[in-house]
This record gives C-alpha cells, structure tokens and sequence, in this order.
C-alpha cells in the first residue's frame, strides 16, 4: 500500500483538506490487469473529509466538478458540489440532505453539466418499506444564478418499486439526455401499479403480468418517459453519451434465457423519440442467474465517435472487453480484451478528440480482498497501455472509480475504506497526460 504523505501546504475546504502527494510509486505488478506496463509521473492527490463517499465528476465549459455523498451517523446524507482543479478542490454549496435516502455503493447519486453553466443532480429517496422501493429525485442549478432548486421525482409513476442507475449527457441543443432502470412493472399484479400517470404509461403486454426491469429515457425538458427496452438487467449500471448527431445509451441486456450481455439503443440528437430497436455491442453469450452489479462505460467525442468499454465472465472466463461503433455499419467493431487475467470491472471510460480512449477498471491483487486500480490507455490505432493508479480495495463499499480530464490532466476520484465504519472518504487525484 502507497504511503501518502503532506506536501507542507494544506488547502482548507469545510475543514480541513490536505494536498497529498504519490512520494513511493505504486509496485508495477506483472499479476495485476494485463501485460504491458506504462511508466508515469507521481500523481498528485486530495482527501477530502471522513464520512464522503460515492463520488461522481461532472464537466462543463471547461469546468471540472465533482459530487459526493457526506454520510453523518444519525443525521441527514448531504450532497455536495466541488469544484476540482489541479490547485485545488472548492466547495461549491449542498445541494441537497435527507435522513430518508436510499444509500448503495452502486446506485449512487451524481451531477451532470448541460447548457452554458447549468447543472443537474440527483439522488435516491425511498417510497415504500421495501429494501429497493426507492425513487430518482433531482434537481437543477446554475453556476451563476442562486442555490439549487430540488424538483421532485424524475419519473411519473407512483410505483413502490426499484428505479435507479441513472446516466445524463449533455446535448448540443442545450438540453441533458438521462436514461436509467425502471422498475414499475416488477410489481404488477401486486396493486402496486395504480396511477402510473399519463405521460408514463406505456406498457407491453409481456408486462401485463409483471416481473421484468426496463430501460426508460427522457430529455430533462420532456414532461414524460420512453421505454427502450422492456427487459434487462436488474442492477447494473447505463451509461450515456452524445456526439453532435447521435445519442446512444448502453445497458446489460436479459433474455428469457437469463443471457446478459451489453446492448445499446441510439437515436438522431435532433429526433427525442426516434430510437432504434437494441442490439448487441458483441454476442458474449454470458448466461449468469443473477445481476452481476458490472454495468458498461460509454464515452464519446465531437468528432462523432464512440468507444465501450465492459465486463463480461462468459464462457467461465471473465475479462474486460473494449470496442469502438463503426457509424457506417451501425454496429460496433470487433472487441479488444483488454484484460482477462483478474478482472473485477467497474469500469468508466473517458474519449479524447483525438479517439485516444482511457479506461478504469479494478482488477484482483495478490492480496486476500485488495485491488488495483488500473488505467488503460488506448490509442486510436488500438495500442493499449497499462498503468496501476492505486492500490484499494475489492469490497463493495470502494465503490465505483470515476474519470475525468481538465485540460492536460487526467482526474480519478475513489472511496477510501477505513478500518472503522463510516471513517472512509473520498480520494481525488491527477496526473498529466
């Protein structure tokens, strides 16, 4: 484990927060994610207070923000905007506490940028006793204007029932795209399904007898929801991402036959309800009795490309799987392993301009519950390079890493696990690329 210690100069934040700098370089292990081994500059980190967790980047006009979930013991869950740069982290304002939250390491709240300097936020509430009867709830901001206003529930239906693993793009038209996992009908025939309200109302006669998670999708200014696919994964994450043209939104599929493989839908940007039926992104052929909590990462540049990156354990041989959509063919190309030795997953991507791909994955260490935190490069030419971030944790509660880019730096944010619960806390760092 890297040891981090004090630059000499601590940033106060709410507090506290000290600038830490990588002094001892990560060990360079050939057991970790993949083969090859890029070497590169310490990075520099931030720690931000005990008690934050989940957190998630948000870009906007060359901005980079950050959201995290502050948990108190006995008190109300605060989310909170930062501002992060190489100098430092600021701390924007709260956007929003509550002591009725749904809290899970993969469900987790986020902000995203659209428009000129306006933001969106969300998080979960519950709306029923049951462990996943929760809510999307969310709210809008901007950068100049005052504190943020909470709007309600993203979604029209009043079902006591699981609806979460959201994902936003921004749009060129200044609107967000955001799509997530609806669970209204898994409780039909229960009673539960009355007044699902007008603009949300759609249904499919496979649902008439309930059972099946869907995929829904709204634009933030639309007054109701589409469904996309009527049967999916129940608990993995979506990934959205946008270009000039097109819009396309990225899932863990289901059949009848319990095959879970990643899919994709699209749609023109300038046509909100145009979407395509699903496909496949690579026919995997991944048979797995229950949700395996590894959903896809999406990203996608201004030149009109797409890139993929997700985990499948088919054919009992669990790898992380990279690929880029051919617009001409309307699929995506062939998929590069990127690594297939101790791949756990989750995963986020982040696309250049230039079509150079980075991709965060946590891979197995040697150690009994430990993990790596491991960057692959990709060049456009399909070159792939390996580069191990940090050494963490495999629980569930280190969460899902985030990535981001501000100018010439790479940002990742983690959880932190400590010995005593409810001491762990968010990890910022960077590094020039």
């Amino acid at each position: 484990m890297a040891q981090f210690l004090s630059a000499g100069r601590s940033q106060k934040l709410s507090g506290h927060l000290l600038k830490l700098r990588w002094w001892a370089l990560l060990p360079l292990l050939l057991g970790g994610c993949g083969e090859r081994v890029a070497t590169q500059a310490a990075p520099q980190c931030y720690r931000l207070p005990a008690g934050t967790h989940l957190p998630d980047f948000g870009e906007g006009n060359e901005r980079l923000f950050l959201s995290v979930l502050q948990a108190a013991k006995e008190q109300a869950d605060t989310l909170q905007l930062f501002e992060v740069a190489p100098e430092g982290l600021q701390k924007v304002q709260d956007l929003a506490s509550g002591t009725d939250w749904f809290i899970n390491w993969a469900d987790h709240p986020g902000v995203a940028f659209y428009g000129a300097d306006e933001y969106f936020f969300h998080w979960r509430r519950y709306s029923g006793a049951g462990t996943y009867d929760y809510d999307i709830h969310y709210g809008v901001g901007a950068l100049a204007g005052p504190s943020a206003l909470l709007r309600g529930k993203l979604h029209g239906d009043t079902v006591r029932a699981e609806h979460g693993f959201l994902s936003a793009a921004p749009l060129p038209d200044g609107d967000l795209q955001l799509a997530w996992l609806d669970g209204r009908f898994t409780k039909l025939g229960t009673g539960a399904a009355a007044g699902a309200g007008s603009a949300d109302k759609e249904q499919s006669e496979d649902h008439a007898h309930g059972g099946a998670m869907t995929l829904r999708a709204r634009t933030l200014t639309d007054s109701g929801s589409v469904a996309l696919d009527n049967r999916v994964c129940d608990c993995c994450n979506t990934a959205t991402a946008a270009s000039r043209d097109l819009v396309m939104v990225a899932y863990r599929d289901r059949s009848e036959h319990e095959i879970r493989d990643i899919a994709y839908v699209t749609r023109p940007t300038t046509a909100p309800g145009d979407w395509s039926t699903p496909k496949l992104v690579a026919a995997d052929n991944w048979e797995i009795k229950g949700c395996p909590v590894n959903g896809p990462a999406l990203g996608a540049n201004a030149a009109g490309q797409f890139a993929i990156a997700w985990y499948t354990g088919a054919e009992d041989n669990p790898r992380i799987q990279f690929a880029r959509y051919e617009p001409a063919a309307g699929r995506f190309g062939l998929p590069t392993v990127l690594d297939a030795a101790n791949p756990l997953g989750r995963l986020d991507l982040r696309l250049e301009e230039d079509g150079t791909a980075y991709v965060t994955a946590l891979c197995t260490s040697q150690q009994a519950d430990a993990a790596q935190l491991t960057l692959f490069t990709v060049s456009s030419s399909g070159e792939v390079r390996r580069q191990i971030l940090a050494e963490t944790s495999a629980a569930r509660g280190s969460g899902f890493p985030k990535l981001a880019r501000l100018g010439e730096h790479l940002f990742w944010a983690r959880t932190v696990l400590a010995p005593t619960k409810g001491e762990q806390y968010v990890e910022v760092c960077y590094q020039k690329q």
